[in-house]
């Protein structure tokens, strides 16, 4: 099954986020995927109706990180 250009666009994202996040956190971006995967901002990044894959990826690692320090509070 061929992606779609949306669908393309939304996992290059994800994979220069991740590599973001890792670099940031100094973890594997195994580690970084698996947890960037399970949260609110990735479901954000592949629901198209939200638009958020308009965003580059520093911007896309941000907002997971301030998901992240939000379950901490």
């Amino acid at each position: 099954m061929a992606l779609s250009k949306y669908e393309y666009s939304m996992e290059l994202l994800a994979a220069m986020a991740c590599k973001t996040i890792a670099e940031q956190k100094k973890i594997p971006q195994i580690k970084a995927f698996d947890s960037f995967i399970k949260s609110k901002t990735a479901n954000m990044l592949f629901d198209e109706r939200t638009a958020f894959w308009c965003n580059g990826p520093d911007y896309i690692a941000d907002e997971y990180n301030r998901e992240m320090e939000s379950r901490v509070r």
